[in-house]
């Protein structure tokens, strides 16, 4: 026992253990700025906003920026869109990311899918408007016709004036003008109540309720017409107010929730 508390306290066992010590201090203060230096700790930037811009306009900002890029010729055509144009990144806009970090852009496709049109025919005008839009077809206009039934899709005709074939390919993007039975006592709706939706739930609503879009009318800047809100309608809204099927119905759009004023 003695032998070990003598060893232990000896001059070449603490020079020994110092030296130990110190190099492992030394090793993990070197791994510790190599991890740091690896990962670029503590350098991160913002991803912009690069929705709407042109592809060779979003190589050379994210370049600026020091992030890398890989692009994606998306699948899901968006209209009123330049073809190749960014519509969605990832990450998000806005979104932190480090140094170098790979941003996704997909760009609206240069080259449009065909997709067989959905089956319309004696189906409900809200049904028909869903599988149409799941596809990309945008409708023009929706006609009401005299008919013993409500709602329901009679025919469809095509950008060319022809009747629009059930399981026919079209490419996304396709514009129909749907028409759908009103019965026969003139065909009455409710008016919606579209104000504080986005575009794109106001024109389901009108769709499913076989009314169109009318006039638009934009307040202020806005960059994606899809998500602005919309600020109130022509004709406005009154409860259990009527309006024939078919007619049209003005929106005034504003960017954002904020300009809305909802009583």
């Amino acid at each position: 026992m003695k032998h070990w508390l003598r060893f232990l306290f000896s001059f070449n066992f603490i020079k020994t253990a110092m030296a130990s010590a110190a190099i492992i201090a030394v090793c993990i203060y070197f791994s510790l700025w190599w991890l740091n230096k690896a990962t670029l700790h503590g350098s991160s930037v913002e991803v912009p906003n690069l929705k709407l811009m042109q592809l060779d306009q979003a190589m050379v900002q994210l370049d600026s920026l020091g992030l890398a890029y890989e692009v994606i010729d998306s699948t899901h055509y968006v209209s009123q869109v330049p073809e190749g144009s960014i519509i969605e990144t990832y990450p998000r806009e806005y979104a932190k990311v480090k140094l170098g970090r790979k941003i996704l852009l997909s760009t609206n496709p240069s080259r449009l899918p065909k997709y067989p049109l959905p089956n319309y025919k004696d189906q409900l005008i809200s049904y028909v408007s869903a599988k149409f839009k799941t596809k990309g077809f945008l409708i023009d206009s929706i006609i009401a016709v005299p008919d013993l039934s409500h709602d329901l899709v009679i025919k469809v005709v095509d950008e060319n004036d022809s009747i629009a074939e059930e399981q026919k390919l079209y490419k996304t993007g396709s514009r129909f003008t749907l028409y759908v039975s009103a019965g026969l006592d003139g065909g009455n709706v409710f008016m919606p109540n579209l104000v504080g939706m986005t575009f794109s739930e106001s024109l389901e609503v009108l769709n499913a309720l076989s009314l169109n879009a009318g006039g638009i009318i934009y307040e202020g800047f806005i960059e994606d017409t899809l998500a602005a809100f919309v600020m109130k309608t022509f004709p406005e809204f009154e409860v259990d107010k009527e309006v024939k099927a078919g007619s049209v119905v003005d929106l005034w759009l504003v960017p954002d929730s904020t300009f809305l004023i909802i009583d």
